[in-house]
């Protein structure tokens, strides 16, 4: 009988040892998402797993640690690769990117379309809005704005719009919605939020080393 229990006792102090292994190598890891730079596709306070052993591709979420702090960013280009945002639309390459995930804007339209919409159903009185003057701001997934047809009133800077975080992190009178082109270099990744007027991603604080990425969310 007690050879049993030993046999029982060592085998579950193995997995024990197994699963703090696993986690500190970054074999497998779960996180827990803290900021709103990701929505609609991952919620505040949303575990998620990750994994060091998978490769990280162009529109992979990944799990990062800069300045001693983790977050959770997509994937938009590797190293070599030329990336551009005019007018709020990201281009990579030259092309316009393809994204086959969701992305959220912040959107500005008059009460009237607003009644309207949640009138018709196209959109829900409960999302996230206030009002500015006159013009209701909401922050809405762009799929349903297209859908809603008020994928025009989208919140874009001007070109001439000044950004002093991201000309002091740049060097260039880029803002948030009209910067670049910038070119990848070695070893680095280029990161945006999918909650894009509300991440603070590459456009603020520079590329991400690929020595600082801790896994890739699975």
């Amino acid at each position: 009988m007690k050879k049993i229990i030993f046999i029982f006792a060592g085998f579950f102090i193995l997995l024990i040892c197994l699963w703090i292994s696993i986690r500190f190598l970054g074999i497998f890891n779960t996180y827990k998402n803290v900021s709103a730079a990701n929505e609609p596709n991952i919620a505040v306070d949303q575990i998620v797993m990750a994994s060091n052993l998978k490769e990280a591709k162009r529109g992979d979420l990944i799990v990062v640690k800069t300045s001693g702090e983790r977050s959770i960013y997509r994937l938009c280009a590797l190293a070599g690769d030329k990336i551009e945002v005019k007018m709020g639309e990201v281009y990579l390459n030259g092309k316009l990117m393809v994204q086959n995930y969701n992305t959220k804007h912040s959107y500005n339209f008059s009460n009237e379309i607003y009644n309207d919409l949640v009138g018709s159903g196209k959109i829900k009185a409960e999302e996230t809005m206030y009002a500015i003057g006159e013009k209701i701001h909401m922050e809405i997934i762009d799929t349903q704005a297209k859908k809603a047809g008020i994928y025009q009133y989208k919140e874009v800077k001007m070109p001439v719009y000044r950004d002093e975080q991201i000309e002091q992190q740049w060097s260039n009178k880029w803002n948030v919605d009209n910067f670049g082109p910038a070119l990848v270099p070695k070893d680095s990744f280029f990161v945006l939020g999918d909650n894009r007027n509300n991440a603070r991603d590459s456009r603020y604080i520079g590329f991400i080393k690929k020595s600082e990425l801790l896994g890739v969310i699975l």
